[in-house]
């Protein structure tokens, strides 16, 4: 990846209620941006934010993952946080990262 101006960096992030799709959106988003070769699946614990074996286990994300694409000439790095109440300062800390509160 090569150096970005401050200008050229995109911080989004996937925020909302358990299992409604934030790490299924990320996934697509990275297929859809050439990031990954496969589409990783939430119930089959092959996603790409999902990567602890306590996330896979359990299904769902406990803490925020980053996982920065290339894509027409900016860098986009998406955060997907997770949405269980259990697990909330996780999200807090992704808005927080993506200058959003």
């Amino acid at each position: 990846m090569k150096n970005y101006d401050a200008k050229d960096i995109r911080n989004v992030v996937l925020a909302g209620h358990a299992s409604k799709g934030k790490t299924t959106l990320a996934e697509a988003l990275l297929s859809c941006a050439g990031a990954t070769e496969r589409f990783g699946k939430v119930a089959d614990g092959t996603t790409v934010m999902d990567y602890d074996s306590e996330e896979k286990k359990r299904g769902v994300s406990i803490s925020s993952a980053v996982a920065p694409v290339e894509y027409k000439n900016k860098k986009i790095n998406f955060i997907d946080t997770p949405g269980l109440f259990d697990f909330e300062e996780g999200a807090a800390e992704g808005i927080r990262a993506a200058d959003t509160d």
